[in-house]
């Protein structure tokens, strides 16, 4: 049996409940009854926005290539977007507890148009930090480093975290959210997201009788079993990753069938871009990736400065110069 023919698609547990805008709704109802997610903490549902065709939502999942203001507005305009999808759903006053930095771009009092409100929307600023610790899950522990606002005691709660990849971050801070106040609902909007990251999340919200209502952005990750400790995290060739057919066909062309990581480092692709790109190179080297077939004109212009170049010749020389020939104006 070819490694295809075990995959689980979109297409195969979901189905489209509504299609507004030129996007689809996916709702996956019961996921922990197939075979594969049987012992997995996760919601009863789980709905999943699809761009169809090449749309934002897919494309910001193959951009390795975009990094800095770029990346930042494509994360903006699909969590916004996202959440319009959903406004109906919101219960009575509604609070969004924005993780900095990473949610920084789902902000939405920065949102264009404005959310329809009738007030200001209630609005919390919290930096969490991960500190390393060995006695803890993966050697990280979480500690708050700034509180602005404060725990609303509104009937919704939207939080802002623009990636969940273990998902240890948010399950910390929703873990102390819920000792001050337990909302209705709480929404996530994430526009790059895994499985695995929902699962402590779920659990406490159960625990609380609080509903959880996930929006994901294109696909269900499924991190690898080795996690984070792998070279590369190889997302979208996990069997268990969820996607539609269609996506499945643009990934395996975008990144030519390799391992590499969809996305990279989200966080310093938008604030150390110069950074995300270097390691985007050095990965796609190292998977055997052909860069004949990449089209370098869709890149961000940081690669070609003066200052990039000069750095990433002096820091990765072998890298630089598999590329070099590429990376000139």
């Amino acid at each position: 049996m070819k490694a295809d023919d075990k995959r689980i698609y979109l297409e195969d547990i979901g189905e489209i409940v509504m299609s507004r805008g030129g996007k689809d709704i996916w709702l996956v109802k019961g996921i922990t009854r197939h075979e594969d997610f049987k012992d997995r903490c996760l919601p009863e549902r789980i709905y999943v926005v699809d761009f169809p065709g090449r749309g934002a939502g897919e494309e910001f999942l193959l951009s390795r290539q975009a990094c800095g203001p770029e990346k930042f507005l494509m994360i903006k305009e699909i969590g916004h977007d996202m959440i319009r999808m959903f406004e109906r759903m919101f219960e009575g006053r509604l609070a969004q507890f924005v993780i900095l930095w990473g949610g920084r771009p789902l902000d939405l009092l920065d949102a264009n148009p404005p959310l329809q409100r009738p007030e200001l929307l209630d609005t919390t600023y919290i930096k969490l930090t991960r500190v390393e610790d060995n006695a803890k899950f993966r050697g990280w522990d979480i500690v708050e480093t700034s509180f602005v606002g404060e725990w609303w005691q509104d009937d919704t709660w939207i939080i802002m975290e623009e990636c969940i990849a273990s998902g240890q971050t948010l399950t910390y801070f929703v873990e102390e959210a819920l000792d001050h106040h337990k909302p209705k609902k709480i929404f996530l909007f994430p526009v790059c997201a895994s499985l695995e990251g929902l699962e402590g999340i779920c659990r406490l919200c159960s625990d609380a009788g609080v509903e959880l209502v996930p929006v994901y952005n294109g696909a269900l990750i499924e991190v690898a079993k080795q996690g984070v400790t792998m070279p590369f995290t190889d997302l979208g060739l996990q069997p268990r990753t969820i996607i539609t057919h269609h996506f499945y066909h643009d990934l395996k062309d975008r990144y030519q069938g390799t391992p590499l990581c969809w996305v990279g480092d989200i966080g310093d692709s938008i604030y150390k871009p110069a950074d995300h790109l270097i390691e985007t190179f050095s990965d796609m080297l190292a998977v055997g990736m052909d860069f004949d077939r990449e089209d370098f004109s869709l890149w961000s212009p940081i690669m070609r400065s003066e200052h990039f170049l000069t750095r990433f010749e002096t820091e990765h020389p072998n890298v630089f110069n598999a590329l070099k020939r590429y990376l000139k104006p």
